[in-house]
């Protein structure tokens, strides 16, 4: 996902939502419903292309 990521520097957000249910509700996709799962969000998470500084819009 980084890789795409750094290609592609208009997005800004990822939205990412964590239930024990999908919409088939059978499927548990929350961030820790492995430690692998859980690993890798993580790394995710701590790489610099989210080290970000928000500031207001000057408009």
């Amino acid at each position: 996902m980084l890789p795409e990521l750094r290609r592609r520097p208009a997005i800004k957000a990822i939205v990412y939502f964590d239930t024990e249910n999908d919409a088939f509700g059978d499927r548990d996709i929350s961030v820790d419903s492995s430690e692998s799962g859980l690993a890798a969000f993580r790394r995710l998470a701590a790489d610099p292309i989210f080290d970000v500084t928000v500031r207001p819009h000057a408009g």
